[in-house]
């Protein structure tokens, strides 16, 4: 069994999914839904789920620690997300499909801008050099958390820029 807390990306529904068509209770524009049966998913099969162990999930915020210029640093959470005009395009093809098989993705022209440090998760797919967007369009990956970065406060709050102050713990900036 892998060790536990090393999820780098998100997992597939343990079951096997089908389409209702039943308006959606969670999008207004979408008429149908997308429900779990009681088969066992066989990507959760070949994981070996019956040797798996359930964990609670408790909400937090998702960090990496890995090198960065020489030495450990911490990373942020931050998924490469497509622009609006690939949003809606991936979004129409889903409606007319009801499935994101078959929508081709154009990585350079079709996601936002992400931090020049940025890095994508670890089993991220590529093709042609570039990092392949997931089923919901997002390309997970970390960015280095940074002392004047408002935005990862939170993750830097609990590091010690001085590197010592008594708490053992080094500079990670």
């Amino acid at each position: 069994m892998r060790s536990l807390g090393s999820v780098q990306h998100k997992i597939p529904c343990v079951f096997l999914t089908e389409v209702k068509e039943e308006p959606s209770r969670k999008r207004d524009c979408q008429q149908f839904q997308v429900v779990a049966t009681e088969t066992l998913n066989p990507v959760a099969l070949e994981a070996d789920i019956h040797g798996a162990v359930a964990t609670e999930k408790i909400d937090g915020t998702c960090c990496y620690v890995t090198l960065y210029n020489g030495r450990p640093h911490l990373w942020a959470r931050l998924d490469r997300r497509p622009n609006k005009q690939a949003e809606k395009r991936f979004k129409k093809h889903q409606h007319q499909h009801r499935s994101c098989r078959g929508f081709s993705w154009d990585v350079e022209e079709d996601f936002k801008i992400v931090p020049e440090a940025w890095i994508p998760a670890l089993r991220v797919q590529h093709l042609n050099g570039h990092p392949v967007p997931d089923e919901h369009g997002h390309i997970p990956g970390w960015v280095p958390v940074q002392k004047d970065n408002k935005q990862y406060c939170w993750h830097g709050s609990v590091l010690d820029p001085e590197g010592g102050g008594g708490s053992g713990s080094e500079a990670w900036w």
